[in-house]
């Protein structure tokens, strides 16, 4: 048995596993508080699965996401590109804990595409777990994992090139709770509301249809559609995602088009919401796609790094 989980800052999620032919198999899975709730890490960690290592035993722990940061129980250092599922097992950072040995992902670090330093911490076992699917060869992906802050990757076969981090959708939650557009709206925004795909997609079509059109001379069409009439206010969150999401995703297929990729397909791995909103766009924008969930990704990624711990521990 091994556990193995993402612990967020926000949420954690553990599961106890069966190891099959170098796979994870959950058996039991629980919740507990993220790394930025938590003042003792051991003692929640020892909370949340003490029941397991009781019936169990001790066993190995492989945890990915936030824990492994500043904020985390200890912190791992950053893994620089260009790197496989062997690197990443080959860094882990190591310790024994509630009496058991802990192994904590170190994420990712490379020089982006803009030749500015980068970072990931939590996408990368998504990322490997997509990967390991694929054949080991020479070609090259453009992959897209959409959150607050989405990775644009660039892979070849399944090692990690390089990526670039968009920073849309913080921006969009600050400029709809404290700016000036979110001050448009006629009740608070509520970011659990559902999405208005007509909105969405008019939205969309104003970048799509319009590649000169800049997101900064874009966004304020929010509040001037809506003082107009042309955008009710309950639409309007929907009308500016599919506006900020168009652009991310122009402007980050036309940065590595410029630097000699060929961008036919990318690849969506992610949470199913935020998958569709990007393949709505890319559809648009005629780019093929392909799609991943994010939870199924996490396990297969970390399944791909438990398989080399030991080898890489030898």
């Amino acid at each position: 048995m091994l556990i193995a989980g993402d612990w967020g800052s926000s949420n954690m999620r553990l599961h106890l596993c069966r190891v099959e032919e170098g796979r994870l198999i959950p058996v039991e899975t629980v919740r507990g508080k993220g790394a930025k709730d938590v003042a003792d890490h051991e003692t929640a960690f020892r909370a949340a699965a003490g029941d397991w290592i009781d019936r169990h035993g001790p066993m190995s722990v492989l945890l990915s996401g936030m824990i492994g940061s500043t904020i985390g129980w200890r912190e791992a250092a950053y893994l620089p590109c260009p790197a496989g599922p062997e690197a990443m097992a080959g860094a882990l950072l190591r310790f024994e804990a509630a009496g058991c040995p802990i192994a904590i992902v170190p994420g990712l670090s490379c020089r982006n595409i803009f030749g500015q330093p980068d970072v990931m911490r939590g996408e990368e076992v998504q990322l490997f777990g997509w990967l390991a699917a694929v054949a080991d060869d020479d070609a090259e992906r453009l992959i897209c994992l959409p959150g607050t802050h989405a990775k644009w990757v660039r892979t070849r076969g399944r090692t990690v090139l390089d990526f670039v981090t968009s920073m849309q959708g913080e921006v969009r939650e600050l400029l709809l709770a404290h700016g000036l557009l979110g001050r448009s709206l006629a009740k608070p925004y509520d970011p659990a509301a559902p999405t208005d795909m007509t909105a969405f997609d008019i939205g969309a079509g104003l970048v799509v249809d319009d590649p000169t059109l800049a997101i900064e001379h874009g966004l304020f069409a929010l509040r001037s559609r809506i003082l107009m009439g042309e955008l009710t206010s309950e639409a309007a969150p929907s009308f500016l995602s599919g506006l900020m999401i168009a652009a991310e995703v122009r402007d980050a297929v036309a940065a590595h088009r410029a630097r000699g990729m060929a961008v036919d397909t990318i690849v969506l791995v992610g949470a199913e919401l935020l998958v569709d909103l990007y393949g709505r766009v890319c559809d648009r924008l005629g780019i093929a796609t392909e799609k991943a969930a994010g939870d199924g990704t996490a396990l297969a990624g970390l399944s791909a790094i438990a398989a080399r711990m030991e080898a890489a521990a030898a």
